[in-house]
């Protein structure tokens, strides 16, 4: 396309928003334009046809030309000029006299939650003086509302108003910036409800049509729904799940109707979930209902604790079939209620859960899970929820000055700071789980507690003071009706003892809670997290998937081996996103994982946390070589993972092809690779030789270390005769996966066709190219994604891994060692893993060594067994978790990161 005469200018930068306009002199077309760095990199996008009074006056065209364009602000955080260009011919159309500055802004802007039509949020002040500066807010590019900001505070909070055109129940981006600032400094996604009267007052159209699905509990009373309609083993009839769905659409206010309710039975409950009550048998009524929709696989009992009521809970077993019932002769109050009731509880764990709760799916598995994987905890606690769906109580902090604080009160409930499982101070006994065990060891509620308040922090600062954990488990989660059981007044009724009992805590806990931080907000973000070592911020290119391909298995074992040294690990994958059950399995590990929209890009990551740190554990040159600079300028101790060494892998592929432009860009790729390794504390490789290839690059010492690599001991399987075939199992997004499998088929197969026409292989994985379906015939069976190991290595007789390129260590071969799968290898398949030819593997390189090898392996009996024998070892010896954690101890320690030996010993001691 020829050039155009183009003319144009950028007038502003503001808030990641640039404006100007752009022209082909002379047409009244619009033109695409699009912006860039001075390297050409793209920063955005857009047409330049907005009209603009002043070009139609000065005759530039017809006046359509103005342009709006939202800048990616992770990649503005650079420092570079903007360019703009004409998108179809690539002529540069204008240049900003203005540069973004690579440090923090005035201030970071954590917009935190929607209610109604409010938006809050909080603002942390980078550069404290007497000024005051403003903050403004967009959504796409209209101004929403402004803030007047202290400039003398670090830490402030504040709202504004969403104006109503936004509140229309369609998904909304809310920008904020400081005035004059180019670079945005908070965003959040917003999908605001026009209707803002609040639910309790428009509880009588609660089964109106249109009203139904407006309570924040509507979404998680359809999965409850769902999950158990889906549940091939489902304990409860469809009339009772359809009994309770109405109930608690219904709600408990005015209720004078109860159909009756029928529980689960089972004859040896994992779980006795005991409900106090004292009259309001609605509410309590309620609460079962939603027990019994919520979709849960423990196996569970409900054992009703009724305190001499009077009103419908003394016939409640007319109302609940299978309700168990611990009713007193005379009244106890709250906690002696409770105490007395453990006494009739089958259940091997102990819940106590508020009568003025309702319950969503899972909660009670999230709860047990924790236990059952750790036997060092003692005690766990759901997350509590308002009615509008706000955070009510995210785990408890006690102060030094013994004032206990809800951690996260009123937050938004989704925000990654409270989703994660993690040690805490004490949890509420509005939704308390506790081992029978541990109940007994520490001899249940204290009952200078009676008749209420503060029985649940005594607890858990008694079960902490035996030894055991307390956790806070966010996915199990309750939402609570605060202040239906005994009102709000602190001067009456049963209230009033929570004055009286904080008295006792505080005198009986006193070098407790005595060193500890004094109350602060700002201080909340640290202090929510008990019984850490150090702060490791764990970065990576994506979040690990399980089961989806060696590398995800390796990041999560790194991520164990540092919970397993006492660290709080924060992970951040350079996208931000969340990845569904693959987050959640992070934060059920007790791993913080920061995601959008609460940060908005890694450079915003590292502008708020990166101080916290105590080091930085970066997974990828391709995203260490972004950020290296920035970290290394905080003065924080950064440790390498290459997971494979790019340009070796790179340059076998292009040496085994012949190709020389792929040589030349892995030229480049080495160059990057070995410049991040320059600047780095320490180098973590998979095996020797990508250290020695490291090092003679380098010409000089470096810190370099072996990542330890972790697999699980898994059963032997099938013996020898019950088995067929040989297998290969990779992710065929990883090009030497695919050439791997090209290669036993074209070079291989049909040549061990013509010897042996009844040894077939299976292809096992994720990502399979659509080609692959071209390679079935008589001995080659694509099998696709394996949901599970177990057949892919018990199943056939030899697992194969024919890799002609590649770097790093293969954990696919790792599994078969774990596995005591025999395996045939090439020499690159083989890097790393301490395997020897003749020992405990077979080497082939080409096509007539593997007929060969297969045939030996496939056919000798005692061979296949002393292979399977030797792996095993070999696996137990270099790739247990003991060694791994012990090793990483080493590595963190080599830059200065220490932990306390008690730490490991009791871990390891417990898996």
């Amino acid at each position: 396309m020829t050039n155009r005469n183009l003319a144009g200018h950028i007038d502003s930068f503001e808030g990641g928003v640039l404006r100007g306009w752009a022209a082909d002199l002379g047409s009244e077309s619009p033109i695409e334009i699009v912006a860039c760095d001075e390297a050409g990199k793209l920063l955005g996008m857009g047409i330049a046809n907005e009209y603009r009074e002043d070009l139609s006056v000065n005759k530039i065209n017809n006046g359509e030309h103005g342009f709006t364009i939202v800048l990616n602000n992770e990649l503005l955080r650079k420092e570079s000029s903007i360019v703009v260009k004409d998108r179809n011919t690539d002529q540069k159309i204008a240049t900003s006299k203005f540069k973004v500055s690579n440090s923090p802004g005035r201030a970071t802007v954590s917009l935190e939650s929607l209610l109604g039509n409010k938006l809050s949020f909080a603002i942390t002040n980078n550069h404290v003086d007497e000024d005051i500066f403003t903050l403004v807010f967009r959504v796409e590019n209209e101004i929403i509302g402004k803030f007047e900001c202290d400039g003398s505070k670090t830490l402030s909070y504040g709202h504004i108003y969403i104006p109503a055109k936004f509140l229309d129940n369609v998904t909304h981006t809310v920008v904020a910036f400081v005035f004059g600032e180019p670079a945005f400094c908070g965003k959040l996604e917003i999908q605001g409800d026009p209707i803002l009267t609040p639910w309790e007052y428009l509880n009588h159209s609660r089964k109106a049509p249109g009203y139904i699905a407006k309570p924040s509990s509507a979404d998680s009373r359809y999965e409850s729904l769902t999950l158990q309609l889906n549940d091939k083993g489902r304990k409860v009839d469809i009339e009772s799940l359809s009994t309770a769905h109405s109930v608690l659409v219904e709600g408990f206010e005015g209720r004078v109707n109860y159909p009756v309710l029928t529980l689960p039975s089972f004859d040896t409950p994992k779980v006795s979930i005991i409900v106090p009550a004292y009259n309001k048998f609605s509410l309590t009524y309620h609460c079962i209902a939603s027990i019994l929709l919520a979709f849960n696989r423990t196996s569970y009992e409900v054992v009703l604790a009724d305190d001499c009521s009077t009103d419908e809970t003394g016939r409640a077993e007319e109302f609940i079939i299978n309700l168990q019932v611990s009713r007193n002769t005379e009244n106890l109050r709250f906690l002696k209620s409770c105490n007395k009731a453990t006494d009739i509880a089958s259940g091997e764990y102990i819940v106590f859960l508020n009568n003025d709760t309702e319950v969503k799916s899972l909660w009670l598995d999230e709860l047990i899970n924790q236990h059952e994987s750790d036997p060092n905890v003692g005690v766990t606690g759901s997350k509590l929820l308002n009615l509008d769906g706000t955070l009510q109580e995210a785990g408890g902090i006690v102060w030094s000055n013994g004032e206990p604080w809800n951690a996260g009160r009123n937050g938004n409930s989704y925000d990654c700071s409270w989703n994660y499982v993690r040690q805490v101070d004490y949890v509420t006994g509005a939704a308390l789980c506790i081992s029978r065990v541990v109940w007994e060891e520490v001899g249940g509620f204290s009952e200078e507690y009676a008749p209420c308040y503060y029985e649940d922090t005594d607890l858990s600062f008694k079960v902490r003071d035996a030894g055991y954990k307390v956790l806070y488990v966010p996915h199990s989660e309750v939402i609570h009706f605060e202040g239906q059981s005994h009102g709000t007044d602190v001067s009456k009724g049963l209230k009033q003892y929570q004055k009286v009992n904080e008295a006792t805590f505080k005198r009986a806990w006193f070098n407790s809670y005595k060193h500890g931080s004094k109350p602060s907000l700002a201080n909340l973000y640290l202090e929510k997290d008990r019984n850490i070592e150090q702060r490791i911020l764990v970065i990576d290119y994506a979040t690990p998937m399980e089961g989806v391909d060696a590398g995800s298995h390796a990041a999560l074992k790194e991520i164990e081996m540092m919970l397993a040294l006492g660290f709080k690990v924060t992970f951040v994958p350079q996208n931000l996103a969340i990845m569904g059950l693959h987050t959640k399995k992070l934060q059920n590990m007790g791993v913080e994982v920061l995601y959008v929209p609460f940060y908005y890009s890694l450079d915003d990551v590292l502008d708020r946390r990166l101080e916290e740190m105590d080091g930085v554990y970066i997974t990828r040159y391709e995203v260490a070589k972004n950020y290296i600079e920035r970290i290394k300028a905080e003065d924080k101790p950064v440790l390498f993972n290459n997971a494979d060494l790019h340009f070796l892998r790179e340059m076998r592929s292009a040496l085994l092809t012949n190709d020389q432009e792929a040589m030349e860009e892995a030229l480049l790729t080495r160059d990057e690779e070995l410049a991040v390794c320059e600047a780095v504390d320490a180098i973590l490789t998979y095996n020797t030789t990508e250290q020695a290839v490291i090092s003679s690059h380098l010409a000089k010492t470096c810190n370099m270390h072996i990542t330890p690599w972790v697999v699980a001991p898994k059963p032997r399987g099938k013996a020898f005769s019950d088995r067929t075939g040989i297998a290969f199992l990779g992710g065929y997004g990883h090009k030497p996966n695919v050439e791997a499998v090209e290669f036993m088929v074209s070079k291989v197969m049909p040549k061990l066709k013509a010897l042996r026409p009844d040894i077939t292989l299976y292809i096992y994985g994720s990502k399979m190219p659509e080609h692959f379906k071209d390679f079935e015939s008589d001995n080659v069976n694509v099998k696709g994604f394996a949901e599970t190991l177990d057949g892919v290595y018990h199943d056939h007789k030899i697992f194969i891994a024919p890799l002609l390129s590649g770097a790093g260590i293969k954990g696919k071969v790792l599994d078969a060692l774990a596995y005591a799968t025999p395996t045939i290898l090439t020499d690159i398949a083989a890097e790393g893993t301490g395997l020897t030819n003749g020992i405990n593997t077979l080497i082939a390189n080409d096509a007539d060594e593997w007929v060969e090898a297969i045939i030996k392996l496939y056919d000798d009996e005692e061979l296949w067994k002393r292979f399977s024998d030797n792996s095993k070892l070999l696996a137990q010896e270099n790739y247990s978790f003991v060694n791994g954690v012990s090793r990483f101890k080493k590595i963190f320690e080599s830059v200065g990161i220490f932990t306390s030996a008690r730490v490991e010993e009791r871990f390891i001691g417990s898996k």
